[in-house]
């Protein structure tokens, strides 16, 4: 990013087409995506906050993969040559075009590291899945969210002095610097200047209506939460905008369970969960998941699986048969699952999917970012007397 770099000269003192579109494009999508991270960060629960989210991240990873493009094509080709100024004001300008490249793969990564330690995948477009680069940590990402927003921070100073120092030269100096990153045509510099004002000013008052994060003083699923009768694990996997997403029921109970391996026709079971104890890992989505359109954990507190026969499908295998009611509404379910004697209690790991629109959880908004399809986990150690 220096002076030195290889490659032929531009024509006239002007940066090239592909250089051109790759600014102005790079531009667009950080203010674009900066405006938008402002305005969704406070917003309450709700299927179009899910969307923005997803947004968000499809911008920060195009700028990411764009700004590779641009930094090989600056690393092949000479940029023309600053022609007014002191030599300060070269100095700064090579230091912030310098900062610039390092903020545009520094603030998607910071992001793309927030949102593993979060526990959310991200799949670029709907489409293509990203590797988590972090396990899930909840105090990791919290110190990777403060990471990522004072990144963007610094990068709309920089952008200040940058686009500052653009005006400058095309308003005052009136040496024709910002015309080298323009295309051909007077009116091209009217349109940037008006632009860029345009961009500032909407991330100016979004910032200043900013409003302080909203704290949920009910809605953990911690709280007050009584020891489960039954150790082990229940999860539930479902996909939003195509992103696996997975929950865990802290509170759940088996109210009756015997089981003979040689003797699977005899097995009976009924568990008992308390669908408000739903942890999604954030608090405002763990409250929307307890109200009426969803779990409606007030009028039904309560998830209960009851099981019909279970069938041996080899020495470890089974497969039970059951209704499961949830919301008032019960359905027939097919539970896989295997069972092993370990530390002296009786192991139980397995499955069953679920259609979240046989319950009626979740409404027509949701259903547009949620699929229907919900796959139940679970591994339930019973101590054997």
């Amino acid at each position: 990013m220096t002076d030195t770099l290889p490659a032929q000269p531009p024509e006239s003192g002007r940066y090239r087409p592909p250089a051109i579109a790759l600014h102005w494009l790079i531009a667009l999508l950080i203010f674009a995506g900066y405006a938008l991270g402002l305005f969704m960060h406070d917003l309450p629960a709700s299927a179009d906050k899910l969307r923005y989210y997803s947004w968000h991240k499809w911008m920060g990873v195009t700028v990411f993969l764009l700004a590779i493009a641009r930094a090989a094509w600056r690393a092949t080709h000479r940029p023309p040559a600053l022609t007014s100024g002191s030599a300060l004001e070269h100095l700064a300008a090579h230091a912030a075009h310098a900062l610039l490249y390092v903020l545009m793969f520094a603030i998607p990564l910071s992001g793309w590291l927030h949102s593993s330690a979060s526990g959310y995948q991200t799949v670029y477009l709907g489409l293509l899945p990203l590797p988590d680069l972090l396990a899930k940590n909840a105090e990791l990402a919290k110190t990777l969210g403060a990471v990522h927003g004072w990144l963007n921070y610094l990068l709309i100073a920089v952008l200040i002095g940058h686009a500052g120092a653009a005006l400058l030269h095309q308003l005052v100096r009136r040496d024709g610097v910002l015309g080298r990153m323009l295309p051909r045509g007077a009116a091209w510099a009217n349109l940037a200047m008006l632009a860029t004002l345009v961009a500032f000013s909407t991330v100016a008052l979004l910032f200043a209506g900013e409003s302080s994060p909203t704290k949920t003083v009910a809605g953990s699923a911690d709280e007050a939460a009584a020891p489960a009768a039954t150790s082990g694990e229940l999860s539930a996997e479902f996909r939003q905008m195509n992103v696996p997403v997975t929950g865990n029921f802290t509170r759940f109970s088996a109210e009756s369970l015997s089981f003979d391996p040689a003797a699977p026709q005899d097995a009976k079971a009924e568990f008992v969960v308390e669908t408000a104890s739903f942890d999604i890992g954030d608090p405002d989505y763990n409250a929307e998941v307890r109200k009426p359109e969803w779990f409606d954990s007030s009028q039904h507190p309560q998830a209960r699986f009851v099981s019909g026969s279970v069938r041996k499908i080899d020495d470890t295998h089974f497969e039970a048969s059951g209704e499961l009611s949830i919301k008032g509404k019960t359905n027939p379910v097919t539970v896989t699952f295997t069972t092993a004697e370990e530390n002296g209690s009786r192991v139980f790991t397995g499955e069953a999917r679920l259609s979240r629109a046989a319950y009626a959880i979740g409404d027509d908004e949701w259903n547009d970012v949620l699929d229907d399809a919900v796959i139940v986990r679970f591994r339930i150690a019973v101590p054997q007397s």
